[in-house]
């Protein structure tokens, strides 16, 4: 793998999910070396009106999803005995 520079497209095609696996690894592991373009177009990009409004958009998607439904209560598991249980004995 050759760790070269990436253009500001893929920069935006990474946020917006377009990139494949590969693409987003090779992507993720060049920012992580901090290369010092690389950065400054990340920085850039998040200063955007565009980017910010992508995130407060994913922001409210995330908090109007609902958390997956409990299909049953859990069992309360105690390492002392209850007080009906001892009176029980």
């Amino acid at each position: 793998m050759v760790d070269a520079c990436f253009s500001r497209e893929t920069l935006e095609r990474f946020f917006r999910s377009e990139l494949s696996k590969e693409e987003s690894r090779d992507f993720v592991r060049h920012l992580l070396r901090q290369c010092p373009l690389c950065s400054r177009l990340v920085r850039e990009a998040a200063r955007r009106e565009s980017f910010q409004l992508l995130l407060r958009g994913l922001e409210e998607a995330a908090l109007r999803s609902e958390p997956a439904p409990e299909t049953r209560p859990l069992a309360k598991v105690s390492p002392f005995p209850s007080r009906e249980a001892r009176t029980a004995s």
